[in-house]
Parts: C-alpha cells; structure tokens; sequence
C-alpha cells in the first residue's frame, strides 16, 4: 500500500439542505424521530446491504416508504423534493451541486471505504520512481475535494484526465462548483 488518500467512497445518508435545515437534522441520530413522517429511497442494491440492515437497527429507522431506484433518478428525486432522503455515495459530485446535506453517521455504523493506492511488489521493485511519485498524494484528497473533482467530471463534462492534471498542478485553487441543471 502506498498510501490512503484521505478520502473514502462509502454509502452515506442525505437530504436536501433546506430540509436538513428545517427539520434540525445533522447526523442520522436526528433522522430517526422525524423518519416515519419521510420517504428514503436507495440505489437498487442498498436496502438488501448489510450496511442498510445495521444502520436501520443500530438507529431504529422507520421510514413511512422507503423506494428502490437507478441511484441518478434517486438524486434527482430527493432534489426535486419527491422523496427526503437517499442513500448516497459519500464523494458523489452531486451532493454539492444539488445542495444535500450527508447526515453524519454518529453512531459509526456504516465501515470506512477508504480510497488507497495500492502498487504491485513488482512496480515497487521495477520503479520505484512512480510509488515515490504517488506517495505525496497521501492524505491529500479530502470528501470535499474529491465530490468537486466528480463533479467536474459528472456535472461539466471534464474528462477524468483533464480533472486529475489540473488538481495536480494546482490543488489549492479549485473552482467554485457551478449549480447543476
């Protein structure tokens, strides 16, 4: 392992801001009181996940529906306000640019995903240049940055690539996220 970037890539819970904001909800401990009068929808594989079954235990949640849906259509449901809560992918560009809220998962239900970059023996012992190139992007990529970096790609149509060599060059000096469509 050469190293964790500093982010990971798990399912999360989220809402819209204003509700989030209305409602007084943070964390999934907010969630549970208000969740019998809410509609949750997950991708199509999410209720069927352990992670599901753990978090609905561990924090009693009791939705009035809960959906199953194609995980975009299940962004745009929550955006335009027909369902309240997703099951969201913690570094999804769309978080951002729709305004969600990923609730925190205070009771540490849901396990690390954590992005790592991982080289062969054979890489490290062959070139050895390219693990020391990588190793400065240890810790360096938090959940903030990597959503932006999705965006770019799932909002604005930037190629992966031109997305990684413009972060690489500067990293510090991301673009404001423009407002989806």
């Amino acid at each position: 392992m050469v190293g964790a970037l500093g982010f990971e890539n798990a399912y999360a819970l989220a809402m819209r801001d204003e509700a989030a904001g209305r409602l007084g909800i943070t964390s999934i401990s907010d969630l549970t009181a208000h969740a019998p009068t809410l509609v949750m929808a997950g991708d199509y594989e999410f209720f069927s996940r352990p992670e599901w079954t753990k978090l609905a235990a561990t924090y009693d949640l009791r939705f009035r529906d809960r959906r199953s849906m194609d995980s975009s259509l299940m962004y745009t449901a929550v955006a335009s306000a027909q369902v309240d809560v997703i099951s969201a992918f913690s570094t999804d560009g769309r978080i951002a640019a729709l305004g969600l809220t990923v609730l925190a998962d205070d009771r540490h239900v849901i396990p690390p995903y954590d992005a790592v970059l991982l080289a062969s023996a054979r890489l490290a012992r062959e070139a050895p240049d390219v693990l020391a190139a990588l190793r400065p992007l240890a810790g360096t990529i938090g959940a903030d940055t990597m959503r932006h970096l999705n965006a770019e790609v799932d909002q604005k149509g930037v190629s992966p690539q031109t997305v990684a060599r413009e972060f690489l060059a500067r990293p510090d000096q991301l673009p404001a996220l423009s407002p989806a469509p």
